[in-house]
């Protein structure tokens, strides 16, 4: 039986998307927009959310609630977000470093088709003379991945 409500959730969420692509608007809008679809459970802005703490997009930068809602997307399978928090956790950007979780994260992200934590592990396993875990540190990090609505330069 499908969650009451389910559709509602659905239509707001597809709604909220065809306005936003209709006309720019400005970050503050986005982060509420995103934050009010992350709170119903939508991982895409779940996801989102975490990228505009991280990087104080639309609301004042808080690494705690990025790491929060990325791991409430990476619980629904989204690949970027374990992605994300692996660079937190192996770069010890405001958490302690701790390379084994980051790996489990890089890797989950590679499981789930990530192309980019694929091709950063596929650069780490070339590097003969360390052990994987050894080069993620050695060779730490990639870049975040964000989402659409941040220009690219």
């Amino acid at each position: 039986m499908i969650e009451k409500g389910f559709h509602l959730k659905i239509f707001f969420f597809l709604l909220t998307s065809c306005c936003l692509q209709l006309g720019a608007v400005n970050e503050k809008d986005d982060f509420v927009y995103d934050l009010s679809l992350a709170t119903q459970g939508i991982s895409v802005s779940q996801y989102n959310t975490g990228v505009n703490y991280s990087i104080g997009r639309g609301i004042e930068k808080d690494v705690e609630k990025a790491v929060y809602w990325y791991q409430r997307a990476s619980e629904q399978g989204h690949s970027k977000a374990p992605f994300n928090i692996a660079i937190f956790y192996v770069d010890g950007i405001n958490t302690d470093t701790d390379p084994d979780l980051a790996l489990e994260y890089f890797l989950i992200a590679e499981e789930r088709g990530n192309s980019k934590a694929k091709e950063y592990l596929d650069k780490l396993r070339k590097v003969d003379s360390l052990d994987l875990k050894e080069a993620l540190i050695k060779y730490c990090c990639p870049e975040p991945l964000s989402h659409s609505m941040i220009s690219k330069n």
